[in-house]
């Protein structure tokens, strides 16, 4: 009787054993064990010594002690970062500002001429120079592509020549003249152009332009027009 009941209950045993579930064969990752040095406060959560958090605090710190040296190194190249982070930033013209950039710097945005004047190669422009589109809902494009910048510099030459007429009689450069009675580029002239104070070295590259054209009036067309690109690119 002993024997049997003994059996029975292996039986029963086995039988409760083989019942289980089967093991799953593509089991999942197993969860992360929590680092035993870790502060688990409520908002820290970070291992000490640690850069990134936790559940609780995902930030990553940087936590290597900059050199003060090299930082006031920096501030005193770059200046400030509210201030250089315009200095050193580089947007295209925009649009709408080249019109009155020409239009200061005594160009007619409205004349028609052939072959097409800087005017109507602005006017035809705006899609290659990235100018909005407002009824297509598109905004201006910040950046100049290759093609915005060839736009570019073709106007540039093309006003160069009305440039140079009209600069003595324009209220940005009363009484200024781009090129002295020897045909070389003036201080004064430059400075218009670029609105900013002309340096020996800008002045002696605009007088070299001037030997490159085949003719005195070409030359003086490439050397408005590089110092225009030059002011107002920063490629």
């Amino acid at each position: 009787m002993f024997r049997k009941l003994s059996l029975l209950f292996l039986v029963g045993v086995a039988g409760c054993l083989g019942g289980g579930p089967a093991p799953n064969p593509n089991p999942g990752p197993t969860q992360q064990q929590p680092d035993p040095n870790a502060d688990t406060g409520p908002l820290l959560g970070i291992a000490p010594g640690g850069t990134s958090g936790g559940v609780d605090n995902t930030f990553n710190h940087d936590l290597d002690n900059p050199d003060p040296f090299a930082i006031l190194d920096r501030i005193q190249q770059q200046g400030p970062p509210e201030i250089s982070t315009r200095m050193h930033s580089c947007q295209k013209l925009k649009y709408a500002t080249l019109g009155n950039v020409l239009k200061d710097l005594g160009v007619n945005l409205g004349a028609q001429s052939t072959p097409p004047s800087a005017g109507q190669l602005y006017a035809g422009g705006a899609q290659a120079m990235g100018g909005p589109n407002y009824g297509a809902r598109v905004a201006e494009t910040i950046e100049l592509t290759a093609a915005g910048a060839t736009k570019l510099f073709d106007i540039f030459s093309q006003a160069a020549q009305e440039i140079i007429t009209a600069m003595p009689m324009t209220t940005r450069c009363m009484g200024t003249n781009m090129f002295d009675a020897s045909n070389h580029c003036t201080a004064a002239g430059i400075t218009c152009l670029q609105g900013a104070p002309a340096s020996q070295a800008q002045l002696d590259l605009c007088n070299q332009a001037l030997t490159e054209g085949s003719t005195p009036q070409i030359s003086q067309t490439i050397a408005v027009a590089s110092i225009l690109a030059a002011a107002h690119t920063c490629e």
